[in-house]
Formats: C-alpha cells, sequence, structure tokens
C-alpha cells in the first residue's frame, strides 16, 4: 500500500509556538496553568502536564503561579482579572489570533458593527468577541447570515480555523445585505492550503486518515472535507484506532494532520498503516 503524506501536516506556526512557550516557560520553578487545553491535540498536552504545564477546565482560574494564554487566546476581561490579582501572565496566543483580535477593537473602536463567522463556542471566538466593544454578532451559516438584523456597515472576520469554502458562501450572503461590509481574510495560510491538500488526496486516493484530536475544529474540518468528497476517511488520534481490516482492499492512502497534531503520531499511523501483518490462518 502507497501511503502520500500532506506537506502541511502537523503544527502550525502558532501551535509550535505555543508549545515552545509552554516547554520554555516550564524551564522555571513556578507552577503553570492553561485555562483549557494549550491546543487541541490530548495526547500533546498529556506530554506538556508531565512537563509541568497543568491544564485546568475552561471555566476554572488559577489562583496562583503562571497562567499560559492558549493558543486559541483568551477573553481579554479574563486577563485583565486575572493580572489585576497578582498572576504572572505568559501569552501563547497565536499571532494569526491576535491579529483578528487587533482588527476586532480597531473597527469596534470605530463604531463599526462586528461580524465574527466560527464556531459559536470555540476558544478562539470566545476570545476574539471580547475584543468588540460594540455591536458584535457570531454566525457560522449562510442561514445564520440571513438571519442578521439590517446593517448599514460591518467588519466581517472569521475564525482562523473556519472552512474557507463556507467563509466565502457566508461573505458573499453579507456582501449582498450591507452594503458597506468589509471582509478581512483571517483564515490562516496553513488551514487553507491542508484544506486544499485533503481535496487533492481525496481527488487521487482510494481513501484518507485524518489524524488528530478530536476535539480540535481545524481536524475535524479535514476529515468532513474528504468524506464530503465520498472517499472513505477515517479520523483518528492515535495509530491505535486505525480499522486495520479496512485498508486491505485500498492502493493508495492519503495522510494528513491537524494544525495541532504532534508529528511523532503521524508518523506512529504511517507505521502502523505500512507494516506488513500476517495472513489470517485458514480454518
Amino acid at each position: 500500500m502507497k501511503i502520500i503524506l500532506a506537506k502541511t501536516a502537523g503544527f502550525c506556526m502558532g501551535v509550535k509556538r505555543a508549545v515552545q512557550i509552554a516547554l520554555e516557560t516550564a524551564q522555571g520553578q513556578d507552577e503553570i496553568f492553561t485555562c483549557g487545553p494549550l491546543i487541541h491535540n490530548p495526547q500533546a498536552v498529556e506530554t506538556l502536564r508531565a512537563k509541568g504545564v497543568t491544564p485546568l477546565p475552561d471555566d476554572v482560574d488559577p489562583d496562583h503561579g503562571i497562567l499560559l494564554i492558549r493558543a486559541h487566546g483568551m477573553p481579554a476581561d479574563r486577563i485583565a482579572r486575572l493580572r489585576a490579582r497578582g498572576l504572572t501572565i505568559v501569552d501563547a496566543t497565536c499571532p494569526h489570533v491576535v491579529s483578528s483580535q487587533k482588527r476586532i477593537a480597531s473597527c469596534s473602536a470605530a463604531g463599526v458593527p462586528v461580524i465574527i463567522v466560527g464556531d459559536r463556542e470555540h476558544p478562539e471566538i470566545l476570545s476574539l468577541q471580547s475584543f468588540a466593544t460594540g455591536p458584535c454578532y457570531i454566525l457560522s451559516s449562510v442561514a445564520e447570515a440571513q438571519a442578521l438584523p439590517a446593517l448599514d456597515r460591518a467588519m466581517v472576520i472569521a475564525q482562523t480555523t473556519f472552512n474557507a469554502a463556507d467563509y466565502e458562501a457566508i461573505g458573499a450572503e453579507l456582501r449582498r445585505r450591507i452594503p458597506h461590509c468589509q471582509i478581512f481574510q483571517s483564515i490562516c495560510k496553513a488551514t487553507s492550503r491542508r484544506q486544499e491538500e485533503v481535496q487533492r488526496l481525496a481527488r487521487t486516493c482510494d481513501a484518507v486518515v485524518v489524524v488528530g484530536g478530536r476535539n480540535s475544529a481545524n481536524t475535524r474540518r479535514l476529515a468532513e472535507i474528504a468524506a464530503a468528497s465520498g472517499r472513505p476517511t477515517f479520523h483518528v488520534e492515535t495509530a491505535a484506532e486505525l480499522p486495520l481490516e479496512a485498508f486491505a482492499t485500498f492502493t493508495t492512502v492519503g495522510v494528513t494532520a491537524g494544525a495541532s497534531t504532534p508529528d511523532w503520531i503521524t508518523e506512529e499511523v504511517i507505521r502502523c498503516l505500512t507494516t506488513p501483518r500476517p495472513l489470517p490462518r485458514a480454518g
């Protein structure tokens, strides 16, 4: 069986940066906490826990030590509250998310309504909306765009890992409805490239394996895009989840991984797929 690995599989710049900041911070003596996982990969989070970076539930604030802001960012008011309590803050927010935060803050301060396109409960969205000081709307579909109240103007920005094709469709509807509509291309280029690559893999391979956390929005979207092509698609967090018997008839398998998936997990999946297995005994 031939394996084709996507070029952009694995850690994106923002995740790699967040993990590096976490490891460097862990060299000190203070306890380090994150509110929610630093990145959306359970195996990577457990590796960091062993290094001294403790993930707390999303809604639990640390009362001492160092707060490491996750790659997705955190609400601005929550950060300010924790800083006022005397916690040391180390910011590992992805630079692309920071750029979106600044754009929202600037436009909202100028009185422009803000429309954020993304998953309503995603931590990045919760962070982005906190930078709007005026009207702010969150939506994730064309139908929700059609249900917006009448607006004369608006700025539109997307979650950095949102589906690029869906954002284009939603943007077209918002341009039709809102006379003065400024749409920012905020989807991370690495995210767009991953989505384009998985489409190509689905067209050229017999099946696609997507490796990464089920709590990762960008990983789930890769699996959704591959599955939408009609090709057999397998979303696994680790090699142990591979239904190996299902691959017996495939000649070529495409493999990709989410932006928060460590290389060692993807390598183990490929090794498992390519390791010869004994034929079942007759009788």
